[in-house]
């Protein structure tokens, strides 16, 4: 979607997203900054939980949940609901869908996920991840990447650098890295910053995936954990030059259930997950 001409009256969207939220979810990938994979990884038998809300400027909204679960040794799976795009002014169903593998990119995308964490010592760790479903009309999308997640005790901050791909159908036409001169690069760039601002509670979100994709963005928040495993974040989504897709005012709310261990990386770096 996008070329979207509704008026932006974010009050009533934003009651309408609320009323539609909980049936648009039994769940998105695995655990993210805003968009790009944090690589931390679901303690063994417990589930993570997160739903992200984009408020574009145009007037309508897109609903990305996410459901992970541990699996132990490093492995977490999920399941996803991706790109529910609700427009309140459109005649018909608010909830707008796209079958046309003509004109990707392709939405909503029903997907499971998959996802390897490797400590390599407490200041480096690999993160290998998939999403990869089907949208209406069984079309099939993936987004594969590689990420290497760096802790700065001495700074109480990650980061997160990778590597991705992803099918035209899932991420929409456009280049997914413009920043060298080829016809067609087949492998994108992503980053990720998390920086402890309070202890415990206050955290400042920076990320950015290359590409003029509807994925290619830049996002800049905050996170605030509202008890021990709830986590609200808030940001503005600005889109990469070349990508259509309106900016927008992005809202999570997301379930830790390891977020003793993940504060603790801030502090200590990374250690082995049983």
């Amino acid at each position: 979607m996008h070329s979207r001409t509704a008026s932006p009256l974010k009050w009533h969207l934003l009651r309408l997203v609320l009323l539609v939220a909980p049936f648009a979810t039994p769940v998105l990938g695995q655990q993210n900054l805003f968009n790009v994979p944090s690589s931390d990884i679901t303690v063994k038998n417990k589930l993570f939980f997160q739903q992200q809300i984009n408020l574009l400027n145009d007037g309508t909204a897109a609903l990305n949940s996410t459901l992970c679960y541990g699996l132990g040794k490093g492995f977490e799976a999920g399941v996803n609901i991706l790109g529910v795009y609700i427009d309140p002014h459109a005649s018909g169903s608010p909830i707008q869908t796209n079958s046309d593998a003509g004109q990707p990119p392709l939405y909503p995308f029903f997907t499971v996920n998959l996802q390897k964490g490797l400590v390599i010592n407490p200041t480096f760790k690999l993160g290998l991840g998939t999403q990869i479903g089907f949208s209406p009309g069984m079309h099939f999308g993936n987004f594969t990447y590689l990420n290497l997640v760096t802790a700065i005790p001495r700074l109480q901050a990650k980061i997160v650098t990778g590597i991705n791909h992803g099918s035209e159908s899932f991420l929409g036409p456009g280049d997914l890295n413009p920043y060298f001169s080829s016809k067609y690069d087949p492998v994108g760039f992503q980053f990720g910053l998390e920086q402890e601002i309070i202890h415990g509670k206050l955290l400042i979100l920076a990320e950015h995936i290359s590409g003029t994709h509807t994925l290619g963005i830049s996002v800049l928040g905050l996170g605030y954990h509202v008890s021990d495993h709830w986590v609200l974040s808030t940001g503005y989504q600005f889109s990469s030059a070349g990508n259509q897709t309106p900016n927008s005012i992005v809202l999570e709310l997301t379930f830790v259930p390891s977020a003793v261990i993940t504060e603790r990386i801030y502090h200590e770096g990374h250690s082995e997950r049983k």
